[in-house]
């Protein structure tokens, strides 16, 4: 037998709690999918769940609500998500849109729910795929290659690219290249380093240079 709890717990997962909701709401929810419990065992499920950290409860004109508890990395994170959202929407403009189309849904998903190892990883495969695609479209891909053909580390793509010039100017600035290496540290940890997890609090002082190095890039793209 599903209990009220569990079912309350699912709900969190699929984002019903992303607003505030009333008793009335959550019966309503409860109701469409063939569920008919008490108002007094809901309010017990409830409570169990503000108690275990999952839901916030608040008195809104004297009706009860609750939501999905936010932690405090997803308050600090408001602000670099809509810049990278807007980062996004300029890599769409430039036509490259269906290529990074999977893994922009994913980082939104991984970084919304605060997956920090997932997170790090695409934030690198993002940043890794957007360097081979500028200089893929400016015919400089063979530069990223050693003399067998074979493709060099992410490292020495970031550091060809505060090197090598397009219109004038490095394709990364040489200050932008640096930081980055901070981004790759937590992207390899992610991938390869079974004694750590990366957090999304590891993650949020990277963004804004992982945003600016974006933003150099995609100029470049044609």
């Amino acid at each position: 037998m599903t209990s009220v709890l569990e079912l309350m717990k699912m709900f969190y997962t699929e984002g019903f709690f992303s607003n505030w909701r009333g008793l009335k709401d959550i019966k309503i929810e409860l109701e469409k999918r063939g569920f008919n419990f008490s108002d007094q065992l809901i309010h017990t499920s409830l409570s169990n769940a503000v108690k275990k950290n999952i839901l916030s409860k608040r008195k809104n004109s004297r009706i009860i609500e609750y939501s999905q508890r936010q932690p405090p990395e997803i308050q600090i994170k408001e602000k670099e998500t809509t810049e990278l959202n807007k980062v996004f929407s300029e890599v769409t403009k430039k036509k490259l849109g269906e290529r990074f189309q999977q893994d922009i849904e994913e980082l939104n998903i991984s970084f919304t729910y605060d997956c920090g190892n997932s997170t790090a990883f695409l934030l690198r495969k993002i940043l890794e795929k957007a360097i081979f695609h500028v200089l893929a479209t400016n015919e400089k891909v063979d530069l990223i290659k050693n003399k067998e053909g074979i493709f060099l580390g992410f490292e020495s793509m970031i550091n060809l690219c505060s090197k090598e010039k397009l219109k004038g100017s490095p394709i990364l600035l040489p200050k932008t290249a640096k930081e980055l290496l901070g981004m790759k540290f937590l992207g390899d940890s992610s991938a390869h380093n079974h004694l750590v997890d990366i957090e999304l609090k590891d993650i949020n002082h990277q963004l804004s240079y992982w945003t600016i190095a974006i933003k150099e890039l995609i100029v470049n793209l044609k």
